[in-house]
């Protein structure tokens, strides 16, 4: 269990890393890992430094890419959200001999609109944010600023950074050398009355130059004042010719695009009256590329190429006027192509990582012995979870779907009350861009912008409002909420707009870019003629809008996770409760599973687990009388198979011995029993016998049992024990076992009756104890020869006058030999056995006059025998003689005198070999 945790919250938190790695580079998500080349979704900007390496502002201005000169992508720089919803934009650039990027960032309302503020930001080689050089903000709700604000044309000169700052009537220039704290003020000039910057470009006051708003180019001088320089009276150009990216060459000649003419054009300010068309569409038909006009900017490279940026594709006009094809896609270095494979390896290995967790939860965890509360937290946590997403999602989509209906039909109707808002005969009478910001110009947008900023709710904020003019079949801007765009500017035709201008429909629609998903709808404006001339647009971003509208689904979802929070709480306390009287049955049968069968439930809850818990009770009640039968009938069974016989066999219960099961053991083997049993059994009655056997056995018995035996047979009045242990165990047993009858005689005595003997024998040695009969019918015993030998010694008990014979394999086996006294009695030869036994006599449980003698004479007895053994019969016949004279009732020793003195008389047989024989 341990180890499936730790195994957990490894993956889990390899799984977070992953999904931090992931989240850091989530722009990755919408690539390719298989494309090779980025393509350009929405170009507005691009300049080259002078090692050719080229900067592009794409996706909207919402990010920069940095290309060397075969278009392989170096590094890109993404736009962040600002911290209440707003949106960065990158505006135009300028970089430095060190590769330096400076750029204008400028900060636009939650709804891509309205400019909150704008920055000069540096950039160092490698893409990396050093500063924030100059900040401006735009808190005038007067004076707004659409999609642009007024920081312009920042410049390079000598490793100095030079802008301007449109302050509406006035322009001025600003320088940051290296080391300075903030840029500074270097120069200022005023515009002409009722004009307004669009462009500007230079350095040195004199050389600076700048087209207005309603289509003018100015010259502005030292003192301050501006001189005209396009157009000029007589020029062959009209007020539609609009000057747009103005760019002044090194050579101080002003390069423009005029979408007018659909040329890129260059006018030399010293000879204002010739103007030469350097990119034309028969040059670009010629060179096999198209550059639709649409979206288009210019850039001077410092090799005195031009760069034309139209939306989705990049040209390069050289110095020699060549055209060199378009370029549509950035390729990617095999650097980034590996990086970006490591980021989805890394997020599939996240995902793995995921479903391994989810794996080792929800099979493996819940597999095991865990809390039922645990299980069910992580059942209902994520069951929960999910119908709340569910829940969010189809509430969202359901939202999704009304705001769409009726922001469409707002929309419509305040598309279709544009002519109420436009004079159409005064829209008609616009005829060129010098009537920006003029009387008509104005009281259109006053009339607009009172409209719709009448209504302050934030949920009808952020609605972008244009009117085109219709004339000859095609469609001109004449006013937007986007400073970016200049009067009769060409709009491109669509079925939508086509339908309105010539058929006069009110058109709905919408259209997804990187800047949100936008709705829109067109009506069309009339003159007092009732002739359609002019086109009225009201389009919002719906995820601005949908931002307001999630702040209710916020709120419901709040309330959906307070409920499941809430219902998930009751849930689990709920399971709680019953978890509580659970734990109590657990406790209760662990209880009664450790043997603790008195033990009883008490649970009060008036339920299903109250029932379980009467029968747990009862169940225990009938486990108390079972196991009670059980333990009597174990008792039982181990009378007749001793527990030490079962582990000498290795089995734990009776229940798993089996037929022929068997092991071999080094024993001692003990025979105990009474002498003349049969002659004393003759004057008892069954009952007596029965009576008399038990009453003897019980009193010897414990003795066994006490020295680490067992008995394994009873045979008559006696029975065999077996001792694993020590032979010290088995020799101490007889030896109380002869004084304890000493004392078992004297009770005799005094209840009349007669005493008894007994005789012990001890032998050592290996054998096999064992199940043996049949399967209906099986019974424990041991099968040795050293058995036979305990036997035999048993019998010699009696003629060689001793309580307890041993052999010589218990002797050699004693840890205490000289804590026991015993004496040699030779070499003893048994008939039926071909090898003597070296025989002991042990006298020490002898009552005390037979021990005090025995101990007395052992030393002249064991002289004796060895005079016997090595064929010295007189010798012995005299020790053996001493030996009696002290202790007459000596068998051992009168037996060898009597076969001394014969042995002397006649001599042995031929076969003797030093041992006594007894029969």
């Amino acid at each position: 269990m341990k180890k499936s945790v730790a195994v957990l919250v490894f993956a889990l938190l390899l799984a977070a890393a992953a999904a931090m790695f992931v989240f850091q580079e989530r722009h990755l998500i919408k690539q390719n890992p298989l494309s090779r080349e980025l393509p350009f979704v929405s170009l507005s900007r691009a300049i080259a430094d002078q090692s050719g390496n080229l900067y592009v502002i794409d996706n909207s201005k919402k990010t920069i890419h940095k290309l060397d000169k075969e278009g392989t992508l170096q590094y890109s720089i993404h736009s962040e959200a600002g911290r209440n919803g707003e949106l960065f934009r990158f505006n135009d650039m300028a970089v430095d001999e060190l590769n330096r990027l400076y750029t204008v960032r400028t900060l636009l309302d939650p709804y891509g609109l309205t400019v909150k503020s704008e920055q000069i930001v540096r950039y160092d080689a490698g893409g990396k944010l050093e500063r924030v050089l100059f900040n401006q903000d735009y808190n005038d709700p007067k004076n707004k600023r659409y999609r642009i604000g007024g920081l312009k044309s920042p410049q390079i000169k000598q490793g100095e950074l030079y802008f301007f700052n449109d302050e509406v009537s006035k322009v001025t220039e600003y320088r940051f050398a290296e080391g300075d704290a903030e840029p500074r003020a270097v120069y200022a000039f005023n515009l002409p009355g009722n004009k307004y910057l669009a462009e500007i470009d230079g350095i040195t006051a004199g050389s600076i130059f700048y087209s207005a708003r309603s289509g003018e180019i100015y010259q502005a001088l030292a003192d301050g004042t501006s001189r005209m320089v396009y157009p000029l009276p007589g020029l062959d150009r009209t007020r539609r010719n609009f000057p747009e990216s103005l760019r002044l060459d090194s050579a101080g000649r002003l390069v423009f695009i005029d979408y007018n003419s659909q040329a890129i054009s260059r006018l030399d300010p010293a000879q204002p009256y010739i103007i030469e068309e350097l990119v034309n569409t028969a040059k670009t038909e010629a060179s096999g590329i198209s550059i639709p006009y649409e979206k288009t900017d210019i850039s001077l490279s410092p090799d005195g190429g031009i760069i034309i940026v139209d939306d989705t594709q990049m040209n390069l006009r050289t110095a020699d006027g060549t055209l060199k094809p378009s370029l549509q896609n950035a390729r990617y270095s095999a650097g980034y192509v590996a990086y970006r494979w490591m980021f989805w390896t890394v997020a599939a290995l996240g995902v793995l990582l995921i479903l391994f967790a989810f794996r080792l939860i929800y099979i493996d965890l819940l597999d095991r012995r865990t809390s039922l509360l645990f299980k069910q937290a992580i059942v209902f946590i994520p069951a929960v979870a999910a119908a709340m997403v569910l829940l969010s999602t189809l509430i969202f989509n359901n939202f999704v779907s009304k705001m769409d209906e009726e922001t469409y039909r707002e929309l419509s109707l305040l598309a279709a009350n544009g002519q109420n808002l436009v004079d159409g005969d005064k829209l008609e009478a616009i005829d060129s861009p010098i009537e920006y910001r003029g009387e008509t110009f104005n009281a259109f947008r006053q009339k607009i912008n009172t409209m719709f900023d009448n209504n302050s709710d934030s949920a009808n904020r952020g609605f972008y409002k244009a009117v085109y003019k219709v004339e000859n079949g095609l469609i001109y801007r004449i006013l937007e909420d986007d400073d970016e765009m200049h009067m009769f500017n060409p709009f491109p035709m669509t079925d939508e707009n086509s339908k309105v201008a010539s058929e006069g429909k009110v058109m709905t629609g919408g259209w997804k870019d990187d800047t949100g998903v936008w709705n829109y709808a067109i009506a069309p404006i009339y003159n007092s003629a009732g002739n359609i001339v002019g086109v009225f647009e009201t389009s919002k971003n719906m995820e601005s809008l949908l931002s307001h509208r999630r702040e209710l689904l916020q709120t419901i979802v709040r309330n959906i996770v307070g409920i499941s929070a809430g219902l998930l709480a009751v849930l689990l306390l709920m399971t709680f409760i019953q978890l509580s009287s659970l734990r109590k049955l657990r406790r209760t049968v662990g209880d009664i599973a450790r043997g603790n069968w008195d033990t009883a439930v008490n649970i009060r809850t008036r339920d299903e687990i109250a029932d379980l818990g009467e029968s747990v009770n009862t169940m225990a009640e009938r486990i108390r009388e079972y196991i009670g039968k059980v333990e009597a009938l174990s008792q039982a069974y181990y009378r007749f198979v001793p527990q030490q016989f079962l582990r000498f066999l290795n089995k734990d219960t009776i229940l798993d011995v089996e037929l022929g099961d068997q092991v071999e053991q080094n024993m001692s083997t003990m025979i105990f029993n009474i002498r003349s049993f049969y002659m004393l059994s003759k004057r008892m009655t069954p009952e007596q016998n029965f009576n008399f056997v038990n009453s003897f056995l019980k009193r010897f018995g414990p003795y066994v049992r006490n020295n680490s035996g067992m008995i394994n047979k009873y045979s008559g009045a006696g029975f065999m024990a077996l001792f694993p242990g020590q032979a010290d165990d088995a020799l101490k047993a007889a030896i109380e076992m002869r004084r304890e009858v000493e004392l078992y005689n004297t009770h005799r005595a005094n209840s009349g009756y007669r005493p008894v003997d007994i005789g012990v024998g001890l032998h050592k040695g290996p054998l096999r104890l064992g199940i043996i009969g049949e399967e209906q019918r099986l019974e424990s015993n041991v099968i040795s020869d050293n058995v036979n030998v305990s036997t035999i010694l048993e019998r010699l008990t009696e003629p060689l006058g001793a309580s307890i014979l041993i052999t010589d394999s218990i002797v050699q086996s004693l840890d205490g030999s000289s804590g026991f006294q015993y004496r040699n009695l030779g070499l003893i030869q048994v008939g039926g056995m071909k090898e003597p036994l070296h025989l002991y006599d042990v006298y020490q449980g002898d009552p005390d006059t037979i021990r005090t003698l025995k101990d007395k004479t052992r030393a002249r007895f064991e002289e004796a025998v060895t005079y016997y053994q090595v064929g010295r019969f007189y010798d012995a016949r005299e020790a053996f003689l001493m030996v009696i004279k002290q202790n007459r009732q000596d068998k051992a020793a009168q037996l060898y005198f009597y076969i001394c003195d014969e042995y002397f008389q006649k001599g042995t047989t031929e076969d003797w070999n030093g041992t006594l024989s007894v029969s």
